[in-house]
């Protein structure tokens, strides 16, 4: 069994089909690219894969339980963990903040630990410290962890919220676009932090980008989407040298 299967997903807007009858599958510890051309489907496709919108038809499994039903933070802690195109991150918080947060929200607590913390008296556990210390060693980010964000680059920021998705330990990490706004020394070094995130803790990675190099140094598998429309699948390397997809897909001439 697959570790994510979507099957069958449509999903329409005001009459505007944005996704029709699309499948797809991940397996567990797999990277697999989704790629094309702006108003593809890749992002609305992301939505419906961990609950930010309900698909009209189709079903989404993940780990052998049905999940299209699902609210976001249920798909979260039963293994989905998922970062945006836009960089969102608090300003004045270190990075080291940014990652006990999230080992918070992950560790929970219950309503005790929520007043705790608003009465200030909720400081991080050593349980707590422990993961947020591996995050930053797993990204590197060990030397900037009691940088504040706002003084950081924007591979950095994209690092720190690499990390935040990973403290929920996701068994599948979804990543929109996160080569955004990066030059090609920041991209390929990203992926190269993807590569080591999936060798050493075994996470699949699904990557929604245009950065066609680093796709290529991350996935193994590429699903190619036009306008909500699934036109090729495979390896990568057979899916690349389909001339449709160099052609309308990669700007490139055949």
């Amino acid at each position: 069994m697959a570790l994510l299967e979507a099957i069958g997903i449509a999903k329409s807007f005001g009459g505007i089909h944005a996704l029709s009858e699309l499948s797809l599958r991940v397996e567990a510890g797999e990277a697999v690219g989704l790629v094309g051309p702006n108003g593809a489907g890749k992002t609305t496709l992301f939505n419906c894969l961990n609950g930010v919108e309900r698909p009209d038809t189709g079903t989404v499994i993940f780990a052998g339980h049905r999940i299209d039903g699902l609210p976001i933070h249920r798909r979260a802690r039963l293994g989905i963990g998922r970062t945006f195109q836009r960089l969102e991150l608090f300003s004045g918080l270190t990075v080291r903040d940014h990652l006990l947060v999230a080992e918070r929200v992950r560790r929970g607590g219950g309503r005790m630990r929520v007043w705790r913390d608003l009465l200030d008296m909720g400081g991080p556990t050593a349980q707590e410290q422990a993961g947020v210390d591996r995050t930053l060693d797993l990204l590197g980010l060990v030397p900037v962890a009691e940088t504040v964000v706002d003084a950081l680059t924007l591979g950095q920021g994209r690092l720190v919220e690499l990390g935040r998705a990973l403290a929920g330990e996701p068994l599948l990490l979804m990543l929109d676009e996160p080569s955004s706004g990066l030059d090609t020394s920041e991209a390929s070094e990203l992926a190269g932090v993807l590569n080591k995130v999936r060798h050493d803790s075994g996470t699949a990675i699904l990557l929604v980008e245009h950065d066609m190099d680093m796709v290529h140094q991350v996935v193994s598998r590429l699903y190619v989407l036009d306008l909500g429309h699934l036109i090729a699948e495979g390896d990568i390397d057979k899916v690349l040298a389909d001339p449709k997809v160099r052609s309308a897909y990669l700007g490139q001439e055949v």
